[in-house]
């Protein structure tokens, strides 16, 4: 598709001495050769250097592509560093799309990723590598000094690692749907998914990305239902699959938020020193919602001036980037949260060119809420409701008034039944559609309705549970699925969320329960909605023991849950459900 040239162009640069990383190193050099530089013409003349690989002062390499304007005039610069290495036609028109807007675009690979001669490790060298890149960048020819970064889900990651140890040359990021790991991948409030494996063969069987394993559903599905049918312990979910994965075998040795996790990204003072624009996009039915707010309230937590916008609205993983759709899963979406694409690109002119700020962002959160075809534009994620509605867990229903007498519901759960499960989704991990004619309850659920919506108002926000419960066992793992029932009957779904007991207080640090102990587990870790209440619906909480294929299982023995397996489950976990447990909503009129 492109012209070759046989040039061979070599660069020796000096780095920049960085207080934070190894004291002796004050030069480092950063070399680049490449093998092939390719043009064609559309409107204009594109240079296209691809196959650049970079030389660390560490010692590592990553591999780059470089595509511009054939032009002197010196472009701001966009990074996306990227973990997907990717040869496709698609990919270079997409990337040359970005630089006939007016800029300079670098595609990084992570280490170990196309022509970089490194082992992959996911996560685990960006932040120390991401300064250097930027600096790289910046020396440049073709760099006017102002670079900015963009992209989703892990690229969101590589974002906030890069802002770790910050460049003075990178004016902004605009993460979207950003994974956190140790925070909600590999691990969700302290539960490991399954799917960390099927991730794992994406980006680690070679030097690109294997898509062809990765999108085989039915195949990954039956992997699941085999490791969860056989009993076996959840660190031989691998070699089930086939053999032994030494990359999920490390993430398991690391079930705390411990030190392995936290140098990835930014923590405390790292945040603080983030002073530059962000934009952050997510989803209501994004599947690292969790991460991309994790960063967006550590980063207003140590930061009180942080210059942070966040959109959010009726978006999956895909279309928190690609800019919505009218139909998500079933579930028919407003028109005014279609966005398209332009959103990211004006950003950057606002940042990067002096242009006009973005109309959509005339506030730091924006938010669409489902069901008004309306946006919403407020100074922090407090203002997104001005009301909250606490209703309790009682006799099956959601009920405005605390019970004037405690009582119980008791659950037997019996971890040796395996003969139910529910589907997992592909676009959205916990729902295969978010529109349902009916529930099936698993054995190990509950099911709570509240009486029909008198005035019509939107859940807005996340929303926290108190629940009150005891147990026979050291560790439970909860799961709480909340849907709107309409007045036809019909179910919308709205979020899952699971929850480790033990992980509630602190992810950094285990805390076993103890047995037959009343307790109250307070989970405020949850997905934040907006979406419009009508006249005549029900808020349903289905509530339970998390006990599927798609999630580690926790027997609640109290040792690493990774090596508990069926012969754990000799004793039934007994759960008592007190009715003074509650879910708190927080809701606008």
């Amino acid at each position: 598709m492109f012209n070759n040239s046989s040039a061979k162009v070599f660069y020796e640069i000096k780095s920049p001495k960085m207080k934070y990383l190894i004291p002796f190193l004050l030069i480092a050099i950063l070399s680049y050769q490449a093998t092939s530089a390719q043009t064609k013409d559309y409107h204009e003349k594109y240079i296209v250097q691809d196959s650049i690989s970079l030389t660390l002062p560490s010692g590592g390499n990553v591999c780059a592509l470089v595509i511009r304007k054939d032009t002197n005039i010196q472009q701001p610069c966009l990074l996306i560093y990227n973990i997907y290495a990717d040869t496709s036609a698609r990919k270079y028109e997409s990337r040359k799309s970005l630089a006939g807007k007016g800029y300079v675009v670098i595609e990084v690979n992570a280490r170990g990723k196309y022509c970089s001669t490194d082992a992959l490790e996911p996560f685990e060298h960006e932040a120390e590598d991401g300064y250097y890149i930027i600096d790289w960048i910046s020396k440049q020819p073709w760099c006017n000094g102002k670079v900015g970064m963009l992209s989703g889900s892990y690229l969101g990651f590589t974002q906030w690692a890069t802002a770790k140890h910050l460049h003075p040359a990178l004016k902004t990021i605009v993460p979207a749907v950003a994974v956190a790991p140790g925070v909600d991948f590999p691990f969700q409030n302290g539960v490991p998914l399954s799917y960390m494996l099927r991730w794992l063969h994406l980006v680690s069987d070679h030097k690109l990305t294997n898509y062809g394993v990765f999108t085989d559903s039915a195949r990954w599905n039956n992997v699941f239902l085999k490791w969860y049918q056989s009993g076996a312990k959840f660190s031989s979910l691998d070699s089930i699959e086939g053999a032994k994965h030494p990359l999920f075998q490390r993430w398991l040795q690391h079930p705390d938020y411990d030190e392995y996790w936290k140098k990835m990204t930014p923590q405390g003072k790292d945040f603080a020193n983030i002073n530059i624009p962000v934009l952050s996009i997510t989803g209501y039915w994004d599947d690292d919602q969790l991460g991309a707010m994790y960063y967006y309230k550590q980063h207003l937590l140590h930061n009180k001036n942080a210059n942070h916008y966040l959109v959010i609205g009726p978006y999956d993983h895909g279309h928190a980037q690609s800019g919505g759709i009218d139909t998500l899963a079933g579930l028919p979406i407003d028109s005014a949260a279609i966005l398209g694409g332009n959103l990211v690109y004006k950003w950057f002119d606002y940042i990067l060119k002096d242009s006009s700020k973005p109309a959509l962002l005339s506030n730091k959160v924006n938010f669409e809420i489902l069901g008004k075809n309306e946006w919403k534009h407020v100074a922090s994620l407090n203002e997104m409701y001005n009301d909250s509605l606490e209703l309790f867990l009682s006799n099956g229903n959601l009920q405005k008034t605390k019970p004037a007498h405690t009582q119980f519901i008791q659950q037997t759960i019996n971890f040796k039944n395996r003969a139910s499960i529910k589907q997992s989704g592909d676009d959205i991990i916990n729902f295969p559609t978010l529109v349902l004619d009916s529930l099936s309850l698993l054995p190990e659920q509950l099911i709570f309705a509240s009486e029909p919506v008198e005035t019509p108002f939107a859940i807005s926000g996340s929303y926290e549970a108190n629940l009150n419960f005891s147990i026979n066992k050291k560790d439970v793992d909860i799961r709480i699925e909340l849907y709107e029932q309409l007045p036809n009957g019909k179910y919308v779904a709205f979020s899952s969320t699971v929850q480790r007991a033990s992980y509630a207080k602190s992810r950094s640090q285990r805390q076993l329960l103890q047995p037959d102990k009343k307790e109250t587990l307070k989970i405020n870790n949850t997905y934040a909605i907006s979406k419009q209440l009508s006249k005549g619906s029900r808020i349903v909480a289905v509530i339970g023991v998390n006990k599927t294929p798609y999630w580690q299982i926790n027997y609640g023995t109290g040792k690493n849950v990774s090596e508990e397996d069926m012969s754990d489950a000799k004793d039934p976990l007994k759960i008592k459900w007190y009715d003074d447990s509650y879910l708190k909503f927080h809701i606008l009129k």
